[in-house]
């Protein structure tokens, strides 16, 4: 690890706003994951499927910051690097866990959660154990887990109002739209302090934060059979 005052140091080419999108989101999602555990506290499978959602949440935004706003050099680039690879999995995964569990029912919900997380899993192996991966075998496994959504999408029609699949369709599309930039690296319009990657974030922050609204609204309260 560099001296610490080397930490906040930027390194060429490496944009001032690195990074800190995701630091202000990770402290936005601790009061999400106090609300979100409390308002399910009488109904502990209903709790435990959120909080699978709020910490994958946290987890993603918070080593995100950690990695894109330190310098770090060696072993610790490295690692980081592959947790934060491996984190865009889990929270993929973990966005469906609560919508599949509390709003699907019998073989749908139990197909869906191991599809989901077998998916995750082999994302999670390649970003900790294979990080020479090709960047897109990775992005193409990020949008293919985003849209295994079509799968289910015809219950979650039945179920869930109109403007409830809007927010989850629109959270879908925007880590899409994030992911295509991911995956081209444009547009990459101040690369001295705003570029494709902080693009990229801020994406995935409102694609959440999409989710985060269905899943506050509807799905917390979705009467599970």
């Amino acid at each position: 690890m560099v001296h610490p005052q080397e930490a906040n140091a930027v390194l060429p080419g490496k944009p001032l706003l690195r990074g800190w999108f995701h630091a202000g989101a990770a402290l936005c999602s601790l009061p999400l994951i106090v609300v979100l555990c409390w308002s399910s506290r009488e109904d502990l499978p209903r709790l435990f499927s959120l909080l699978i959602f709020g910490l994958s949440t946290l987890a993603l935004y918070s080593v995100s910051a950690i990695y894109h706003i330190g310098t770090w050099r060696g072993n610790w680039q490295r690692r980081l690097r592959a947790i934060d690879h491996a984190n865009i999995f889990l929270v993929i995964a973990g966005t469906y866990t609560p919508i599949c569990f509390n709003v699907l029912t019998a073989w749908q919900r139990n197909l869906t959660l191991i599809t989901i997380w077998l998916l995750a899993g082999s994302g999670v192996v390649l970003a900790l154990f294979r990080p020479s991966t090709p960047r897109w075998v990775r992005t193409g496994l990020y949008l293919g887990m985003g849209w295994v959504s079509l799968m289910i999408l015809p219950s979650i029609l039945g179920m869930l109002p109109w403007l409830a699949v809007f927010m989850l369709f629109l959270g879908g599309t925007l880590y899409t739209l994030g992911g295509v930039v991911y995956g081209l690296r444009w547009p990459n319009p101040f690369p001295r302090i705003l570029g494709f990657h902080e693009i990229f974030h801020l994406f995935v922050i409102a694609g959440g934060w999409a989710f985060v609204l269905a899943i506050w609204i509807w799905v917390l309260p979705f009467p599970r059979s």
